[in-house]
């Protein structure tokens, strides 16, 4: 238990000090709060804080951990349930905290429910978190105010973060086992480069015979990657960290990431990712009763492709200008499909209903996609590891048959 010093402003406007016994900062706040009163500074007594500092060590890890995407889902879930069961605003995000598992979003949820206990609306004090919570959970929450469904919001958010989960753990679960094979046969190599072919090419000197062409082959090739694999490595690596560096700069992301939605296979994986997350988010957006434009502000945020990011930009600027939806859809590389289910939906006043199709339409495809891509890169990388594999057996074999018969 720890002394907590803090200094507050009550109901009638006046300055109090005080001090609480909590085991930590949010009990603490919760403590304060409750009083009614309005927190400015708090802080712990150093001198009983000195007896702690393993345990202070491991709050400030536990603090600089990052807030998962399941975390967020977690609380639209709590929120939604309590708004639903009647809690009031505060009362819920004080619950929130005390059940978030991240030290960082529950300081956050005590750092909005101050600001809403101070008059703001809980989109501002959302907003002032926007290292924790994304753009577009601004702009539902703030719908959610204008029309009193705050409890619906959350279960669309929730549903929307567990909807752009699956498509990661989707693409994360198709690359798992080529990542396991390909990491299997980089071992493999090294071993045969490293122990097997030297000893072998030992073997076949001190014999004093004269050496199979395949054999040969086989022991250049193994000198040569001796010599330079570490220089190989360091290059790869280098150019990998190049890569990361350059994709920072906005003209470099825009055109790796274009060129990326061409690549064949690859491309149209990504792409199929991306409108699936687009499709969901555009349809929740106007179904929370937000306006075409200010969606369309939105959307391209849930893609971490840039080019399709900057053609739904483009997209609002048209609309902006007085184009139809469809119309302003009409853009590279914005599928085609996009715009004639865009179209009908003008046509038929459900647009969130064709966007919600659109959004299964574009799982879908992904589905297919990733199994294609997986039927296709196990294949691949069993015959390049088997080719490998072929060629140090056959010249090991060729050189010990040319040994054994004296032939050269």
């Amino acid at each position: 238990m720890a002394t907590w010093h803090y200094l507050a402003i009550a109901a009638d406007g006046r300055e109090l000090r005080g001090a609480a016994e909590a085991p930590d900062e949010r009990e603490a706040r919760r403590q304060i709060l409750a009083q009614g009163l309005r927190l400015l500074e708090i802080g712990v007594d150093a001198a009983k804080s000195r007896g702690e500092p393993l345990r202070a060590l491991a709050d400030a890890f536990r603090m600089g951990l990052s807030v998962r995407a399941s975390d967020l889902q977690m609380f639209y879930r709590q929120m939604q349930l309590m708004l639903r069961a009647g809690h009031t605003l505060l009362a819920a995000l004080e619950a929130s905290s005390r059940l978030a598992r991240r030290p960082r979003l529950s300081r956050a949820l005590d750092r909005c429910a101050e600001r809403i206990s101070a008059g703001s609306s809980f989109s501002a004090a959302l907003a002032g978190e926007a290292a924790i919570f994304p753009r577009i959970a601004v702009k539902l929450v703030e719908a959610g105010e204008a029309s009193g469904e705050l409890d619906a919001v959350f279960e669309r958010l929730a549903l929307l973060t567990e909807r752009r989960a699956d498509v990661r753990r989707q693409a994360l679960t198709a690359l798992t086992y080529p990542t396991i094979i390909l990491l299997a046969a980089i071992g493999v190599i090294t071993l045969l480069v490293t122990t097997v072919i030297p000893r072998f090419s030992i073997f076949l000197q001190a014999r004093g015979k004269s050496i199979p062409r395949l054999a040969r082959l086989m022991m250049d090739a193994a000198d040569w990657l001796t010599a330079w694999g570490g220089t190989l490595l360091l290059a790869a690596l280098t150019g990998a960290l190049a890569l990361v560096l350059a994709r920072r700069v906005p003209w470099v992301r825009l055109a790796s990431d274009r060129v990326l939605l061409r690549v064949p296979l690859a491309g149209g994986t990504l792409m199929a990712a991306s409108m699936a997350q687009i499709s969901w988010t555009f349809g929740l957006l106007l179904k929370s009763r937000l306006t075409v434009l200010d969606a369309l502000g939105s959307v391209g945020q849930v893609t971490s492709n840039a080019a399709l990011a900057q053609a739904f930009a483009r997209v609002a600027d048209g609309v902006l200008e007085g184009k139809t939806l469809a119309a302003a859809l009409e853009r590279r590389p914005i599928p085609p499909l996009t715009r004639h289910m865009a179209a009908i939906g003008e046509r038929s006043g459900e647009m969130e209903t064709v966007l919600e199709a659109l959004g299964a339409h574009y799982q879908k495809d992904l589905d297919a996609r990733i199994k294609l891509l997986s039927s296709l890169i196990e294949p691949a990388l069993t015959l390049i590891i088997g080719g490998v594999v072929a060629f140090v057996y056959i010249a090991f074999f060729q050189a010990v048959l040319a040994v054994s018969t004296g032939g050269g």
